[in-house]
């Protein structure tokens, strides 16, 4: 029972909407299995024998809809998330075949845990019906509910960029209003009355809003009507409190209030957005990359894929490389015969290793250290280097001073080469190289750090101590170290500043934990990463595949990796071949 008080201040008792439940199925059922929603209101008021006190409350901010009408909608929503009734028309409700007509054995109590899909039995029915779980389930909701109550009126909505600083446009205002209105969205971790930092956060936001004009802040905290006042009046203020005056129980969008998670899902999944869509995130995430070069605030992280087209092989290959070496280590003694020694070679080339990391843990065994550093060394360089590669040259170009800002503020690597070093002094770029705990940054150079060890071209200039990340070892000893420098770098690197990665496959594991550890809650993914998109042939698994299917399934794909990516701070900006990068760097230069 939940308190409300009548016109006359008194007192009354208000069912929740979970003791609706099984009220709901009985007046179902005396309908025969078909019922508007009037007459199960009726009925379950009824069934309920609710006194007038209680049926005459209103629902707060409603002129039409009682509070007891209100929850017991709330107890259809939940009865059709768990599968027991639907609508089979609009306005009319009835069983699906899941309900086998025994009443006494529905467990509401089972109901709930389900339709949530959670074990915390303690939450009251308020935060059960109001528990904004991310800033991505919040924000989803809140478009769909200005969606919904735009279109009563048919006054558009459109989303907007980032960098004018609100989330969506209303052109024809909302509601009564009839004045442009933008909208800016802010996600508190924590829902409780004047959340600390919401008055600070929501000025600069309000701050940094393009033009004047009416502002419409929506706000999943509580906000007392002494921080209301502090705005200007052209400010809008729709707080928790006024949200639930507007949310329809069995609205779409409520699924963001009682399973987020489900629902974030199927948004994922069902997300359909046009190529013109797509390519117009491209463009404002560019745009906010070259704003943040303008700024100093770049650090670049540099995977294995801006050395390949240098001549440096990708790792698979340079694992198979050494793993060749070891044989041939190995067989030596065993009087092989030519053809024999090139059929282990062969063996050797074709091994589709399980586990890359394990093989590695055994070569690198196999080996003294200084062994396997020459090993590993020659492997790099055997082949033609070429330095004049179009991705090494934009990477250069942006690496430069320029007159009135700096662009790129430092460098993370994991590659153990030292084709961009070589590319920097071609250009007469001067870069400082830490590789190690003891290496020290200097301020009027740019700093490159080799996070996962340096070896370079010439031997004698190898460090003593490269600090290889290569094998199992290795990782599980970074995994280990959540203080060494290398961990430390590329955690301070995400936290403080912009990150473009370039050539990176990102399925490295410790680097994913690192992003997840930087990513703050509720904030909007600020880094970047070029990722070429994954092309479907016609045929998957010996099957055809039907082209429209084989659509279908290339957008979801993208849909998930880009919510997954997002999840770890991460925007992603597609491509379909790796010669498109050094066009969009040299776009920072214009």
């Amino acid at each position: 029972m939940f308190f409300y008080f009548d016109e006359n201040d008194n007192k009354v008792q208000v069912p929740g909407f979970e003791q609706t439940i099984k009220p709901i199925l009985m007046a179902l059922k005396e309908k025969e299995g078909r019922a508007t929603i009037m007459e199960l209101n009726e009925a379950v008021t009824r069934i309920m024998n609710l006194p007038e006190d209680v049926l005459r409350i209103t629902h707060k901010g409603s002129g039409k809809q009682s509070e007891m009408e209100y929850r017991i909608a709330w107890g259809r929503t939940y009865l059709k998330k768990y599968g027991l009734i639907t609508n089979i028309s609009r306005g009319i409700w009835g069983f699906t075949d899941k309900f086998d007509g025994n009443i006494d054995k529905i467990d509401v109590e089972e109901i709930l845990r389900k339709v949530r899909s959670e074990n915390d039995d303690s939450k009251s029915e308020k935060d059960a019906l109001t528990a904004f779980e991310s800033a991505l389930a919040f924000e989803n909701m809140v478009r769909a509910l200005l969606q919904e109550l735009t279109g009563e009126n048919k006054k558009p909505v459109f989303s907007t960029s980032a960098d004018l600083g609100y989330d969506l446009i209303l052109p024809e205002g909302i509601e009564e209003s009839h004045e442009e209105t933008k909208c800016i969205i802010i996600y508190m971790s924590t829902s409780k009355k004047n959340s600390p930092g919401f008055y600070e956060r929501a000025k600069k936001k309000i701050g940094n809003c393009v033009g004047d004009g009416k502002v419409l802040l929506i706000t999943n905290a509580v906000v007392d009507e002494a921080v209301k006042n502090n705005f200007d009046k052209n400010i809008v203020i729709w707080d928790k409190e006024e949200l639930l005056k507007r949310i329809e129980p069995e609205a779409s969008y409520v699924q963001y209030l009682i399973n987020p998670q489900q629902a974030l899902i199927e948004d994922v999944v069902s997300q359909n957005s046009s190529d013109q869509q797509s390519g117009i995130e491209q463009d404002r995430y560019i745009k906010q990359i070259k704003a943040a070069f303008r700024n100093q605030d770049v650090v670049l992280f540099l995977g294995a894929g801006i050395s390949i087209d240098g001549g440096v092989p990708l790792w698979g290959t340079l694992i198979k490389t050494l793993h060749v070496y070891m044989l041939e280590r190995l067989t030596k003694d065993k009087a092989l015969s030519f053809k024999q020694q090139e059929m282990i070679k062969e063996l050797a080339s074709d091994n589709e290793m399980e586990s890359p990391l394990i093989q590695m843990r055994y070569i690198r065994a196999e080996f003294s250290d200084e062994e396997y550093y020459k090993l590993v060394h020659s492997a790099l360089y055997n082949g033609d280097i070429n330095l004049d590669t179009a991705l090494l040259d934009a990477i250069a170009r942006i690496s430069t001073p320029q007159r009135g800002y700096s662009g790129i503020k430092s460098i993370i690597t994991y590659n153990f080469d030292d084709l961009l070093e070589r590319k920097l002094r071609q250009k007469d770029i001067q870069y400082n190289i830490i590789s190690g705990q003891g290496d020290r940054q200097l301020v009027d150079k740019l700093n490159i750090y080799h996070v996962h060890g340096y070896l370079p071209s010439e031997f004698t200039d190898v460090p003593d101590e490269p600090n290889l990340i290569f094998s199992e070892e290795d990782y599980h000893r970074v995994y280990r170290d959540a203080y060494s420098w290398s961990n430390l770098t590329q955690l301070n690197a995400l936290r403080e500043n912009t990150g473009l990665f370039i050539g990176c496959s990102l399925t490295d594991p410790n680097l994913r934990r690192l992003l997840d550890v930087a990513a703050r809650s509720g904030e909007t993914p600020r880094h970047y990463a070029f990722l070429r998109r994954k092309r479907f042939g016609s045929k998957e698994k010996g099957q055809t595949v039907n082209k429209d299917m084989m659509g279908l399934y290339q957008k979801i794909d993208n849909n998930i990796k880009k919510a997954y990516y997002q999840k770890l701070g991460l925007n992603i900006i597609w491509i379909d071949n790796f010669d498109e990068i050094p066009v969009i760097l040299d776009g920072f230069l214009r």
